[in-house]
This record gives C-alpha cells, structure tokens and sequence, in this order.
C-alpha cells in the first residue's frame, strides 16, 4: 500500500473509533476495542509519526484515544 493511502486510510480508521464513541456512546463495545486495536496496529506496523503525517484535526482525536 502506498504511503500516503495508508495514512488517508489510518485518518478514516481514526474518524470511525470517534464516531463509535461520540456519535453512537460504544466506547466499552467490543467493536470499540476491536478498532482500537486496528489503529494500533497500522501505526506500529508502517511506523507512522502521528506528529507528522496525520491530519491536525486527526492527531487531536488520535492524542484523546491514545495518549
């Protein structure tokens, strides 16, 4: 996957675990945790600066999920 399409798609994944929390109150769901974990992973496994390379508004919600 090209850089840039992964990071697109790790902002979507990161604007969808927001949604589950704020929109639908699922933050104790197992899909919660589930997409949790998935963001996790796509930042481990492409060593993503989420300082960098994530969207501002992004890297707030990615900062209020995991910091």
């Amino acid at each position: 996957m090209e850089r840039q399409e992964m990071i697109r798609d790790l902002n979507q994944q990161i604007e969808s675990l927001a949604r589950l929390h704020l929109r639908h109150g699922l933050y104790d769901s197992e899909g919660f945790r589930l997409q949790r974990e998935r963001v996790e992973r796509l930042v481990r496994e492409h060593k993503v600066n989420v300082r960098q390379e994530l969207d501002p508004q992004i890297r707030m919600l990615y900062k209020r999920y995991f910091d």
